[in-house]
Formats: structure tokens, C-alpha cells, sequence
């Protein structure tokens, strides 16, 4: 059947960006004093606060600027456009609290101010996904007309203004989780240098990508084989997941962009086939300094000192980074990695991170893997 547009995973983005909340019920002055409370209490973690812009006569729709060290963005009216300039803008943002006076978000939470009950039944509506409500000094406990309007309130965690530490907790563990991991072995490479598909060396009883394969198995990280598309009826005729270049001739930095476009609401495990010492210890470590307000997590490699893209952990707001390099003609993805500042690394055993390109250096690693 002829389909009109291409096959894409949309990710998971709401009307600024993947994770955002609305203040709503009380002042627009309040609202921005608690984004600027929030931000302080959540650094170093990206913050933008969304606001309407009080003076569109003399401003863009989108006017960043920095107030009280926050990043504010002022947002004149809500268009289609607008919606996809915010994206762009805000895809580096790793939280966005927006003005729920002016504009709509994907979670909310409420302030308890008597003063503001019209216009917070005005927005019932938007009441979808009530994460909290605050009550405060003037207004003690959950007021009826919140009551009437979020039915299930009863259900909802309930912290007084004063409670501050509780609320940056919450949010941290409602919107600001790090994404699901995902594994990719790198196995669409043409090893010139080495004569012969790297990726099928046996150097632990199995091909070099099925070992890696049953690695992430083992550790519950569903792998995946990224290849060229010729190469993908074998992989997955032999029971291998796979993700199949999608931008051609790209290299690395194209496959792992076709991870995101297959699944754009993970994290992704990169993982080169030729690196035959890799085992779970170097993984675990990779993941236990895991960064996700960065853009990859990667290993300072022993050899140029240069973060290494190939044992990474690249997160869900590199992919419009990725882009946007490869726009600019750009395929390197050790220099994505420089250039959007990842959080790198260094491995307590970093000679497993050596990988093997050429007939001596692989009869180099099977002498040393007899020795082990």
C-alpha cells in the first residue's frame, strides 16, 4: 500500500519539549518566583521557564533571555510553526516549567491561592496530569474548588510552599528519569583495514556482535545490530534484533542516528564489534556514571585521550544534535561528542577498551585473550 509519509517513531514530546510542567492557581509572579526557585534547586540540570511575552510589540516570538541566572523564554502566540521552533529551541532542555496562566503543558501543578480560583476553573481543562498541589501560607489545606475540579486530589501528593526539597524530588523522579536503555552493536563497518568482516571474529566461542549481543542480554538491555541494509535479512534470519542504516554511507554517526529514528524515546548503548576484552564490567561502569542531562555518557579513550563514541551511552536529546550536525556536513560522531560537551569518563580498566582494526592487532588480542 502506498503510504504518503515515511515511517517514523514520533518522539515523546509535549507543547515545549519531552519533559515539562505548568504552574497554575496562583500569580504570575509567584509562578516565575518558584521557576527560579526550581532552577537553582535542580542545577545542573537545564531549566527554562516559558512565559508569555508581556511586550509583543517590541519582542520575536522567542526572546531567551537570563533572569535571576534562569533561562527564560518569552512565547508570543501558539502556532503551528511556533510549536516546531519551540522543539528546536528547547531540545536541549532537560526540564521546562511553563507560565500555566498563559500556556497549556503536559503535567501540572497546582498553587492553592483563593485569589486565582477563577482562573484555575477556567483552565480545568488542562487539569490531564496533576503531579502535585502546594498548598500554602494563606491557604492551608486542599481548598473545595480544587476538590471539584481534580477529581482523584485525594490521590495526589500534597506539599505545603515551604516543602521545596520534597517538590524538586518529585519532579526528578515524575519527569526527569533517565530513558529506558537500548543496546547497539555496531556491525554495518566494511573493515577495510583488517581484510575481513571484524564483527565475525570468534574470539569468545561466537562471532565478535553475538557475544556483545549476549551481553546486553544477560545484563536485561534489549540489543539491537546496527548494519547495512543489505546485511539485515541475515542478522534477523539468525534471531538478531536489528536497526538497518536508514541514513546511507554515514558511518557510525549514521547508524546510531537510525537508532533514534527507530526508537527515539530511548537512551542508546553504542557499543562497537571490535573491541574483544569489552565484557559487563566495563558496561556496569559505563552506566553507573551515567549522566542523562548530557548528551552521551563516553569513555575518555586510553589512546588519544579523545572521548570515545563507540562505548557510550548516547542519550534521547543527542538525536537533534546528531542532526543537526549532519546538516552541517558533519559525520564524525567523536566530534559530536566534543562539541555538545558529553560527560566523559574514565575507565578503571581501560585496556578492555582496546579495539582491534588489523591482521597484527588481531593476532595481538587472541595471543593475550590465551593468556586470560
Amino acid at each position: 500500500m502506498h503510504k504518503k509519509h515515511a515511517d517514523l517513531q514520533k518522539p515523546a514530546l509535549g507543547k515545549f519539549a519531552r519533559n515539562e510542567v505548568a504552574f497554575m492557581g496562583t500569580t504570575c509572579e509567584i509562578i516565575g518566583q518558584w521557576a527560579s526557585l526550581l532552577n537553582k534547586a535542580l542545577t545542573p540540570a537545564h531549566v527554562v521557564y516559558a512565559d508569555a511575552n508581556h511586550h509583543p510589540s517590541n519582542a520575536s516570538d522567542f526572546q531567551p533571555r537570563w533572569t535571576d541566572n534562569q533561562h527564560a523564554l518569552s512565547v508570543d502566540r501558539p502556532s503551528a510553526g511556533d510549536i516546531i521552533d519551540r522543539h528546536l529551541a528547547l531540545s536541549q532542555a532537560d526540564l521546562v516549567i511553563v507560565n500555566g496562566n498563559h500556556f497549556e503543558a503536559v503535567h501540572q501543578i497546582i498553587f492553592c491561592d483563593p485569589d486565582k480560583e477563577a482562573s484555575l476553573k477556567k483552565r480545568a481543562s488542562q487539569l490531564t496530569h496533576v503531579l502535585a498541589i502546594v498548598t500554602t501560607n494563606r491557604c492551608q489545606t486542599v481548598p473545595d474548588y480544587v476538590k471539584e475540579i481534580v477529581s482523584n486530589w485525594n490521590e495526589i501528593p500534597v506539599f505545603n510552599e515551604q516543602n521545596i526539597e520534597q517538590l524538586r524530588t518529585l519532579i526528578l523522579q515524575e519527569l526527569m528519569s533517565a530513558a529506558p536503555i537500548k543496546a547497539l552493536i555496531m556491525a554495518g563497518g566494511k573493515s577495510v583495514r583488517m581484510g575481513k568482516d571484524k564483527t565475525h571474529i570468534d574470539y569468545h566461542g561466537k562471532p565478535q556482535f553475538a557475544h556483545v549481543y549476549s551481553l546486553c542480554k544477560e545484563m536485561g538491555i534489549e540489543p539491537h545490530v546496527s548494519c547495512r541494509a543489505e546485511q539485515a535479512s541475515y542478522f534477523e534470519e539468525n534471531g538478531f534484533r536489528t536497526v538497518a542504516d536508514r541514513l546511507i554511507d554515514m558511518g557510525p554517526l549514521g547508524g546510531i542516528a537510525s537508532a533514534f529514528i527507530q526508537s527515539p524515546n530511548h537512551a542508546w548503548l553504542v557499543i562497537a564489534a571490535d573491541i574483544p576484552f569489552i565484557d559487563q564490567e566495563v558496561l556496569v561502569e559505563l552506566i553507573k556514571h551515567r549522566s542523562s542531562i548530557h548528551t552521551a555518557t563516553a569513555f575518555q579513550s586510553p589512546f588519544d585521550q579523545f572521548p570515545e563514541p563507540l562505548i557510550a551511552i548516547w542519550e534521547p536529546k543527542a538525536f537533534p544534535m546528531i542532526m543537526s550536525f549532519i546538516a552541517l556536513g558533519f559525520s564524525c560522531p567523536r566530534k559530536v561528542l566534543i562539541q555538545t560537551g558529553a560527560n566523559v569518563i574514565h575507565a578503571s580498566q581501560p585496556e578492555k577498551l582496546e579495539n582491534v582494526n588489523t591482521p597484527d592487532e588481531l593476532h595481538d588480542a587472541l595471543e593475550q585473550l590465551k593468556k586470560t
